[in-house]
């Protein structure tokens, strides 16, 4: 059975003519006939009597015109629904986002790219950098913003921005105008760290990794799952904490927290944007992909 021989026994049974229904669907009328005899062959049963009063249904021809018409509209709606997706109508596009690029370099750029596609709605999953990584693979969203990259053949990675992670406390804890700590000094304040997966946490290890601190000498005081779990717990005087420069940009500039330098312990990570390899992205995630990564090229030249 195929969409063909359904359109032209609609064509015919909306008509009541082999005739005008050939025309109808812009064949002859020997070819409408083959059509139809071979879609009763496969059905193994009459659809349509012929005779003075033109093509009329059979009972069974009736009972198929219902099917029939049902395919019809979901193959109508399928192809409108295709048009709006290639013309960014009433689509949503679905992304990843760890926890800076989620509340930072997203809604920085959401008014711009409202702008371009209107009739696009956007939906932002976030998730610590390995999450993203693991549901751009399973295809449950189409484009990832993370702050770590890790090793996946179907996943490919294209640089944004970079972003300083800096040590921040509260300023009640420092003591005496002490806005330094040597290594050593490091490992026995208070440290509150993100979970595992978290690009962020990441980026510290590995830094802390060229010096002689080892990851089991630091002590940590508190594990949490978010960027902004972290910020608050520093506020309100749990410990230290390593965390990105721009999410505490406003705190580090009002006083509310205090930027702490260790000597030979500098951090910087990158931010990237991720795809699966060899898959052809859908209009919208195009344009939202090219205009994130026009917009922190912008800001890297800036800088």
């Amino acid at each position: 059975m195929t969409l063909k021989q359904l359109e032209v026994f609609l064509a015919i049974a909306e008509t009541r003519s082999f005739s005008k229904g050939a025309e109808e669907s812009c064949i002859t009328q020997s070819t409408a006939s083959q059509h139809i005899q071979t879609l009763e062959e496969e059905l193994g049963i009459r659809l349509f009597d012929r005779g003075r009063g033109g093509a009329l249904l059979t009972e069974a021809g009736k009972l198929f015109l219902e099917r029939a018409k049902r395919i019809r509209g979901e193959c109508d709606a399928s192809l409108a629904a295709i048009r709006r997706f290639r013309g960014m109508e009433d689509v949503v596009l679905r992304v990843g986002a760890s926890n800076i690029p989620g509340t930072s370099l997203i809604p920085d750029l959401l008014g711009r790219f409202l702008e371009q596609c209107p009739r696009v709605r956007l939906e932002v999953v976030q998730g610590d950098s390995r999450s993203v990584v693991r549901q751009l693979v399973a295809e449950e969203i189409e484009l990832g913003f993370i702050g770590g990259r890790y090793d996946d053949d179907q996943v490919e990675y294209e640089p944004m921005g970079e972003d300083s992670i800096i040590c921040v406390v509260s300023p009640d804890l420092v003591r005496s105008g002490k806005y330094s700590l040597s290594q050593a000094e490091l490992c026995k304040v208070p440290l509150v760290v993100r979970e595992q997966g978290s690009g962020t946490q990441q980026a510290v290890y590995e830094a802390l990794a060229g010096t002689w601190i080892r990851k089991e000498a630091l002590r940590i005081v508190a594990l949490l799952g978010s960027n902004e779990a972290v910020k608050r717990a520093v506020l309100n005087g749990t410990g230290y904490a390593f965390i990105s420069a721009m999410s505490v940009a406003e705190e580090v500039s009002g006083g509310q927290l205090v930027s702490i330098r260790i000597p030979g312990v500098n951090i910087t990570r990158r931010f990237y944007a991720a795809r699966r390899v060899g898959r052809e992205l859908s209009p919208a995630a195009s344009a939202f992909w090219g205009l994130m990564l026009a917009h922190w090229r912008q800001q890297g030249q800036k800088r």
